[in-house]
């Protein structure tokens, strides 16, 4: 009969022996068994709140670890962006010269053409002038 509720004896608080040892007398007094349960009780407990302490101090741990590793991807993104400001800076100050280069190449060649059409209109001119005044 004890191997078919083995399992069932094994889980109890105070196992069946001790029980036993209790009323047969073999242990001195009921106060001693009623200590020896809280003891283990609060061995119980103690191992419990433990095992949660260590639990805790493992997620705090990880939580640390990713926080680190947080920050340095942070850190990172920053020196990215600075880097990154940086260059976009100087391809503005890029682009604006060459929009100064570009108006002051167009600005050039707009008074190349007025140049070349006056040559062109005075020579035409000229021309016609002359021609008019050879005509007899």
């Amino acid at each position: 009969m004890g191997e078919v509720y083995q399992e069932e004896i094994s889980k109890t608080l105070v196992s069946l022996v001790k029980h036993f040892e209790f009323v047969l007398r073999i242990k001195p007094n009921h106060s001693q068994g009623i200590r020896s349960v809280l003891m283990t009780k609060r061995n119980i407990e103690r191992q419990l709140i433990q095992s949660q302490m260590k639990d805790a101090e493992k997620r705090a741990n990880d939580l640390e670890l990713e926080v680190q590793n947080l920050t340095n991807i942070i850190q990172k993104q920053e020196v990215t962006n600075i880097q990154l400001q940086s260059e976009l800076k100087s391809q503005h100050q890029s682009i604006k010269n060459h929009q100064l280069a570009m108006k002051t190449q167009h600005d050039q060649i707009k008074q190349d053409i007025k140049r070349e059409m006056k040559h062109e209109m005075t020579t035409l001119l000229r021309s016609l002038l002359f021609n008019t005044s050879n005509v007899p």
